[in-house]
C-alpha cells in the first residue's frame, strides 16, 4: 500500500515524503504542497538554537479527507500553518473500486469489513499527523504545557455512512435517500474504541472529539460541503470582494458541482470514473496536456478518434482507451455544468469565479483545461486551481470554532434530468475545426 506526505501522492518520485514530513507548508485556504527541495539537516535543528518556549497553550487540528480512492490527512495549528500531512490508498478498494460496488458489498455481508477498514485507516492517519505535528512544534522550540486537539472528517455520502455505521440500503437504488445528512460530533472513543491498539493511543486522541461534516444529498457529500465552507464562506479580509456567482468543481472519482448564486447553493454530481483519479496517468494534468496537444496538432478529431499511426502506437503515451475515458468524464462534467447553470437561471458566462478542486488539481495547467475542452471557454480567465478544498474547509472550520454554515440549497440528480443524456453525448465530442464555442 502506498503512503505519501499528501502533497503529491508520491507521484513526483522526489522522495520528500520518505525523508521528512516537516517540509510541508500551508498555502492559503485550500491546498498544501511539499517544498521543492529536501530540507538541510540544519533546518531541522534550528529549534535548538532558539529560545525555548514553555508554559504556553497550543491547539492542534487534525483533518481527514475520506476519499473513495485515497485518504489524506493534515495537522494544522491555530496560526493556520500545516505542520504535517499524510496520505494513503483507501483500503476499501480491496473490496470494491467505487462507491456503488461498496454499497453492494455492504448489502452482501461485507459491511463490517468496510467499516472496520476505514476506521483503522483513519486512526493510523490521525496518529501519524499528530505525532509529526508535535515533533514539528518541538523542533521550533515550543513545549506547551497544555495541548488540545480538534479533529474532523469529511467524505462522500457513502464513505460517511460506512464510517458512522448508518444503513446504506437507501443509497443502493433510486430515489437514493441517505439515512441521515446532518453534522455529527462524537467522542473519538465512540468511533474508534474497537480499533487495533486503541489502548496504546495517546490520551490526546482518546479524549478528543471528531466532527463529521454534513452531507447535502446522496451524491453531494461532506467533502463538497467542506470545500464550499472554504470557498463560499464569509470572507476573512475586510473589504475583500465576495463573488455573487461562483462555481466549485470538486473532481475526483466522483465529481461534485456546487454553484453559489447570491448566497443560494445549487448542486449536483457527475460520475468521473477513473479518468481523473487512479487512472492510467499518474497526474491528471498529463492527460489534459496530451489531449490538448493532440487537438492542437490535428491528430485527434471531433469524435475523439486518433489518426494513424497514433491510433495504433499511441500519442506520446496517450492511447485511444484513455481518450474515451476522458470523453466520458468530459461529457458528464460539461453536461452537469450546463444543466446546473440552467437550473439556477444563469448562463455560464455569468459565472464570476470557478474553483477547480480535487484529484485533478495536482500540478494542473489551467490552459490545458480549456485546450482539452474540459471546461467551457466562458470560464476562461475566471478559473483557479485550488487543490484540496476539503481539507482546507475542515481546517478553517476547526480553527475558527464557529457553527457550521448552512446555505439554502437546491439539489438535483443529473440522471433524472430529461435533457441529460442528449447533453452528455453532445458534450463528449470535441469542437469541429474552426468552430467557435458559444
Amino acid at each position: 500500500m502506498r503512503t505519501y506526505c499528501g502533497a503529491c501522492a508520491g507521484e513526483r518520485g522526489c522522495g520528500d515524503c520518505k525523508k521528512t514530513v516537516n517540509a510541508v507548508e500551508y498555502t492559503g485556504y485550500t491546498e498544501f504542497f511539499a517544498k521543492e527541495n529536501v530540507q538541510e539537516m540544519s533546518v531541522f535543528c534550528e529549534g535548538a538554537e532558539k529560545e525555548r518556549q514553555y508554559g504556553i497553550a497550543k491547539e492542534l487540528f487534525l483533518a481527514a479527507d475520506l476519499g473513495t480512492t485515497t485518504l489524506a490527512f493534515v495537522c494544522g495549528d491555530e496560526t493556520g500553518e500545516v505542520l504535517a500531512s499524510y496520505g494513503t490508498e483507501n483500503p476499501q478498494r480491496n473490496v470494491a473500486a467505487d462507491v456503488i460496488g461498496r454499497v453492494d458489498a455492504a448489502l452482501r455481508g461485507q459491511y463490517d469489513r468496510l467499516t472496520n477498514e476505514i476506521k483503522e485507516a483513519l486512526v493510523k492517519g490521525f496518529l501519524f499527523v499528530l505525532k509529526k505535528g508535535i515533533d514539528e512544534i518541538e523542533r521550533k522550540g515550543i513545549y506547551p504545557d497544555k495541548l488540545t486537539v480538534g479533529m474532523s472528517v469529511a467524505g462522500n455520502t457513502v464513505m460517511e455512512h460506512l464510517l458512522l455505521g448508518y444503513p446504506v440500503k437507501g443509497l443502493a437504488k433510486a430515489p437514493f435517500t441517505p439515512y441521515a445528512t446532518e453534522l455529527v460530533k462524537l467522542p473519538f472513543s465512540t468511533l474508534f474504541s474497537g480499533c487495533t491498539g486503541y489502548d496504546e493511543l495517546p490520551d490526546l486522541l482518546k479524549e478528543g472529539a471528531v466532527t463529521i461534516f454534513p452531507c447535502l444529498s446522496a451524491f453531494v457529500g461532506g467533502d463538497a460541503v467542506a470545500g464550499a465552507y472554504a470557498l463560499f464562506g464569509q470572507t476573512e479580509k475586510v473589504g475583500e470582494k465576495k463573488q455573487n456567482c461562483a462555481l466549485l468543481l470538486d473532481l475526483g472519482t466522483n465529481g461534485e458541482l456546487l454553484l453559489s448564486v447570491k448566497g443560494k447553493l445549487y448542486g449536483t454530481a457527475a460520475a468521473m470514473g477513473s479518468a481523473f483519479e487512479g487512472g492510467a496517468f499518474a497526474y491528471a494534468s498529463d492527460l489534459f496536456r496530451l489531449v490538448a496537444e493532440a487537438r492542437k496538432q490535428g491528430v485527434l478529431d471531433e469524435t475523439g478518434l486518433l489518426a494513424e499511426p497514433y491510433f495504433t502506437e499511441g500519442f506520446h503515451g496517450l492511447y485511444q482507451e484513455e481518450i474515451r475515458e476522458f470523453q466520458l468524464a468530459k461529457g458528464a462534467l460539461r453536461a452537469g455544468i450546463d444543466l446546473l447553470c440552467r437550473r439556477s437561471g444563469i448562463s455560464p458566462s455569468e459565472v464570476e469565479q470557478v474553483y477547480v478542486a480535487g484529484g485533478l488539481g495536482r500540478y494542473c495547467n489551467t490552459e490545458d483545461l480549456f485546450d482539452a475542452e474540459l471546461l467551457p471557454r466562458a470560464f476562461y480567465g475566471k478559473t483557479e486551481v485550488v487543490g484540496n478544498s476539503c481539507l482546507g474547509g475542515q481546517l478553517r472550520y476547526l480553527k475558527k470554532g464557529e457553527s457550521m454554515v448552512y446555505w439554502e440549497t437546491e439539489l438535483f440528480n443529473l440522471a433524472e434530468e430529461p435533457e441529460f443524456e442528449e447533453q452528455f453525448y453532445r458534450c463528449m465530442n470535441f469542437e469541429r475545426t474552426g468552430e467557435t464555442e458559444g
